[in-house]
């Protein structure tokens, strides 16, 4: 990650989010983020494919855990409320994807002793085939959407729109790109509605997942 970007995107952008009266969540929140995280993601193939064809509960949190511990630093990482019904992670232009070494340090073992070591290639497989489409569609000049997550029970009240608006209205004012990537079909249509446009959709290799690759240009 860029030192620049680090030093003056990232910081706009956190600015933006403040201003739009929503929550810059801190490090002591984000044991919360990924228990919100690992409710939304039951029955999601994506992270049922990470954890051999079923939901694991604990496994998905522990991913979410580290992932975003690992990426605490480059990510606008915020939520709707202090109550934290619902969140979004952003990362700036120049991410290519999660370091080993840091995923690791930051309780990847613990996800090993959880799943077995299979788990770590399928994540790796998974971030290597994105991240390469990423790098084709942006070029890695974007906003990205690591992830948008609301808690079951909140879901259908308007928080996912009160999270994704003020980040997509400062992709704009700032004339960036915004991507994302979903591995549910219904996901699709929500996105569109944000302006986003599918530009790819196939099977993971050697995989039963399908994978939406969303570009969202920024309004003229």
């Amino acid at each position: 990650m860029d030192k620049l970007v680090r030093k003056i995107e990232v910081p706009l952008a956190k600015k933006a989010i403040e201003k739009a009266g929503l929550y810059i969540v801190q490090e002591k929140d984000l044991d919360r983020l990924a228990e919100v995280a690992a409710d939304a993601y039951k029955d999601y193939p994506l992270h049922n494919w990470f954890t051999n064809g079923k939901y694991d509960a604990k496994a998905s949190k522990l991913i979410m855990q580290i992932s975003l511990r690992t990426m605490t630093e480059d990510a606008v990482i915020y939520a709707d409320s202090e109550e934290i019904n619902g969140f979004a992670a952003w990362l700036p232009f120049g991410f290519t994807g999660s370091k080993t070494l840091p995923f690791l340090a930051n309780g990847g073992l613990s996800l090993i002793l959880h799943s077995g070591p299979g788990i770590i290639g399928r994540l790796l497989t998974y971030e290597t085939y994105a991240m390469n489409l990423k790098k084709e569609f942006t070029d890695n000049y974007d906003w990205y959407l690591y992830n948008l997550s609301i808690k079951k029970a909140a879901q259908g009240k308007g928080i996912a729109s009160k999270l994704m608006r003020p980040m997509l209205d400062f992709c704009d004012a700032e004339k960036m790109v915004a991507y994302l990537e979903t591995n549910k079909e219904a996901n699709v249509g929500l996105y569109r509605h944000y302006g986003f446009d599918l530009m790819r959709e196939e099977l993971i290799p050697k995989t039963p997942v399908t994978h939406y690759a969303m570009v969202r240009y920024p309004a003229e």
